[in-house]
């Protein structure tokens, strides 16, 4: 490439990079939607965060109407990111604010540290963000390793943390957000048949088949799945809604909606069940990947093939039934 060539991509991402987190005002209830990818470590981890990056802009750009800003912080580095914070919070919407962190993380026995290109971003970092938001109704989904820490850190009035592990020791990739995804379209999700999935009702969903997921592999669960509301209540093994059904009202994540609901996006139910037997081989999918180095290459390879058939052949099947006879 010439050197001109090479000055007009330089400058033409330098205006993207502008564009994308110029300041704007926000109109009224507006809800604004941060969606960060970190580094996976190996492809196939990437792949899994990218994917579930991607679907989660798809769920609140076209379904939830909300501004969406995704950073994948693979190339795009912590100024990007802080950049992105003091835009949002120097101006913050008076609807609501979502901030998705997907990839890995780490504690070094001091801070949490989301692992992106060049420094971390660290749990003081995103402390310094939330707080500067003030009263805006705030919901942090940390879909990542050693992310319980966060909860104790974080909570406090106005704001939901859910974090995919119990704290700074489940170091494992989390399989959460998968589940989370799901819940969105799942009549089981939707408990008081509302039609409508809150954000409490995706957690309890989640939290319930990440546990049934590992007991039906046979597999030690490494990842325990936490919600702390308002500062106070906190969602894990010890939970507060057996004890106190009545308590679910009060509880600032059974106010904020993931629609839209299977009806909506499917045309008949038949659609929608295979849809779901989809979901399930795209879970087995995404943990094959995770356990690619656990595997002969042969029999990781022969296992994918099975499932990419298999995905095939619903996707077909789905496709028929949406398009008719």
């Amino acid at each position: 490439m010439t050197c001109v060539g090479h000055a007009f991509f330089f400058s033409l991402s330098l205006l993207l990079s502008f564009s994308l987190f110029s300041p704007c005002a926000f109109a009224q209830g507006e809800k604004v939607c941060i969606i960060i990818t970190g580094l996976g470590g190996m492809p196939e981890y990437e792949e899994n965060f990218l994917n579930w990056a991607r679907q989660t802009e798809a769920l609140f750009r076209d379904e939830l109407e909300s501004i969406v800003y995704r950073i994948d912080a693979r190339q795009q580095k912590k100024s990007d990111i802080l950049q992105l914070f003091d835009q949002v919070s120097s101006s913050p919407p008076s609807g609501e604010v979502w901030l998705f962190l997907i990839g890995h993380a780490s504690h070094d026995n001091r801070h949490y540290k989301f692992n992106i290109s060049g420094p971390d971003l660290t749990d003081e970092e995103i402390k310094t963000f939330l707080d500067a938001l003030g009263s805006v109704r705030t919901f942090l989904i940390a879909a990542t390793s050693a992310s319980g820490i966060l909860a104790s850190q974080l909570g406090q009035e106005n704001r939901v943390i859910v974090t995919a592990t119990k704290n700074e020791l489940e170091r494992q990739p989390p399989l959460f957000m998968s589940f989370f995804l799901e819940a969105v379209t799942s009549e089981e999700a939707d408990m008081d048949k509302d039609d409508k999935v809150s954000l409490l009702e995706a957690f309890l969903f989640s939290h319930k088949k990440v546990a049934a997921w590992f007991e039906d592999k046979g597999r030690i669960q490494t990842e325990h799945s936490m919600l702390e509301d308002h500062g106070q209540v906190r969602l894990d093994k010890d939970n507060i809604l057996e004890r106190d059904p009545s308590s679910q009202g009060t509880l600032l994540a059974s106010m904020a909606y993931l629609t839209p609901s299977v009806e909506r996006m499917y045309g008949s139910a038949e659609a929608a069940q295979l849809a779901s037997l989809k979901v399930e081989i795209e879970r087995e999918i995404e943990d094959l990947k995770f356990r690619k180095n656990q595997l002969p290459e042969d029999d990781y390879y022969r296992l994918l093939e099975e499932l990419l058939v298999k995905l095939a052949i619903l996707n077909e099947s789905i496709e028929q039934l949406e398009d008719g006879p």
